[in-house]
């Protein structure tokens, strides 16, 4: 019975506890449907409250039908149901990017925007071990990290993926067994995508034709290989830190304390000096990693250009990244710098931490105990002076540039409090793309505490429940202009 296959699986993962809440994104597609229906069994066991969201593409004539399956499912089982209508096209085309890819975005902006209204519930998504097998497949072909070659997570943050467990054949013999209906997207049947290039002529071959367990076997190897990229990632970061120095002028890594180590940290420590560099992990491939090794062995003055503008040049002592601006010259990289457990430490003994920001500018944090309401009151309104709630920080505190995947957290106008993408801000407050790499944020992980010179994420606020103060002042000569967003500029 898959029903209990799922549960082990949900349980050798930890994804569900008892009495959590639960956004699951439900198409109305057969992995999905089958989703929800898990999600039922998993209820009678866990008491877990599940919330259907659906996200309305309307790319095709079938959606609105879809959306109706989708409710009188919910309405059948008394489960709560959100619909989302999302113009997915005029979103691909004002954001420049595939119809794809703003599909996902949109989705997962209505996932955690509800997810947020339910308190911070789990998001389950019905990605199956096929899935698996094309991220790996197209990952592969592409020239991916080890990290690409990893899969798809059970577990990322608040997202689970209880179906990770099962074929497709599987859930759709479930499915057809239990008479239950699904609705079949047409779009899927097509090549129009490459990653339906791959489920239909490649995967789909491999199992015919070379073993029927095709992709269990590589949803095995990919578990392997995730257990063995968390090892090398572990050094990899530590052997960051001895080898890459920040400034201003870009990252720069050392030749002697590279060449040093052991060639799969090796790989790791340059994506990580790439990610810094461009903010970003995206479209950063397996080929820009061996481009910048090869320049180790080049002589003084050889350099290449990369993804987001970045530029690295062979030195006399290693290597160096930095950002070039539109004619390929040089532009002030913003430093990283990540708290250590000695900083926050400081920070309870009353000191002040001054991170240097470049140009003379240092951000000086400081915590202050709570003693009365009144200090509550006296919150500053200053646009370089911030007070966040310092309790509600679990994580290390990082001053760096924006990466993919940030948000903040957002008060709307009706009250509502949820989750917008960094992206989505800059775009909603005109910041010229050509700035948004430059703009200095304080962050934790993915999580946007203060975009520096303007808003500071709602989730941080001080309230009512603050006991201690974290303080936030940038410290200049003058107004830094490069670190602020400058609305309306072109």
């Amino acid at each position: 019975m898959i029903e209990k296959k799922v549960m082990n699986f949900v349980q050798k993962h930890h994804m569900l506890e008892k009495g959590d809440r639960v956004v699951a994104g439900v198409s109305g597609g057969a992995d999905s449907v089958c989703l929800l229906f898990m999600l039922l069994e998993i209820k009678r066991e866990l008491a877990i409250d599940i919330h259907v969201v659906h996200v309305n593409h309307k790319l095709r004539r079938e959606a609105d039908s879809e959306a109706a399956y989708v409710e009188e499912l919910c309405e059948k089982f008394n489960i709560p149901f959100t619909l989302v209508e999302a113009d997915v096209k005029e979103l691909a085309e004002r954001m420049r990017i595939c119809v794809e890819e703003a599909g996902r975005n949109a989705r997962y902006e209505a996932f955690y925007r509800v997810s947020e209204q339910q308190g911070g519930a789990k998001i389950a998504v019905a990605h199956n071990q096929n899935d698996c097998c094309e991220t790996f497949l197209f990952n592969l072909f592409r020239g991916s990290s080890l990290k690409g070659l990893s899969g798809i997570a059970p577990v990322r943050d608040e997202v689970i993926r209880p179906l990770l467990c099962l074929e497709r054949c599987e859930i759709e013999e479930f499915l057809d067994k239990n008479g239950i209906k699904y609705c079949i997207d047409g779009t899927n049947l097509e090549d129009n995508y490459t990653r339906n290039k791959i489920r239909h002529h490649i995967l789909d071959a491999a199992v015919r034709e070379i073993n029927p367990a095709a992709a269990a076997h590589i949803n095995e190897a990919c578990e392997k290989i995730n257990e063995a990229y968390s090892f090398i990632d572990e050094a990899a970061e530590a052997a960051f830190k001895e080898c890459a120095s920040l400034s201003e002028r870009g990252i720069h890594i050392d030749s002697a304390r590279y060449g040093a180590l052991h060639p799969a940290v090796q790989g790791c420590v340059l994506m990580k000096a790439l990610e810094n560099a461009s903010g970003s992990a995206k479209n950063l491939e397996g080929v820009h990693i061996a481009q910048v090794k090869e320049l180790f062995q080049k002589q003084c003055g050889r350099r290449i250009s990369l993804p987001y503008q970045i530029c690295a040049e062979r030195g006399y002592t290693g290597v160096l990244l930095y950002k070039t601006d539109e004619n390929g010259m040089a532009r002030t990289l913003p430093v990283e710098y990540a708290f250590t457990r000695a900083d926050n430490e400081r920070l309870l003994k009353g000191e002040r931490v001054r991170v240097s920001l470049g140009d003379g500018k240092n951000l000086v944090f400081s915590v202050k105990n709570v003693v009365s309401e009144e200090d509550k009151k006296n919150i500053p309104q200053k646009k370089y002076t911030k007070w966040l709630d310092y309790d509600k920080i679990s994580d290390s505190i990082v001053v760096r540039t924006r990466k993919e995947g940030d948000y903040l957290t957002i008060d709307a106008a009706c009250g509502e409090i949820r989750r917008k993408t960094l992206k989505k801000y800059f775009t909603d407050n005109k910041v010229p793309a050509k700035m948004r790499s430059e703009i200095c944020l304080v962050a934790e992980k993915s999580h946007i505490l203060w975009v520096i010179g303007e808003r500071i994420s709602s989730f941080y606020k001080v309230g009512a429940a603050t006991k201690r103060i974290l303080e936030l002042e940038l410290e200049a000569g003058s107004p830094a202009a490069d670190l602020c967003i400058r609305k309306g500029e072109k």
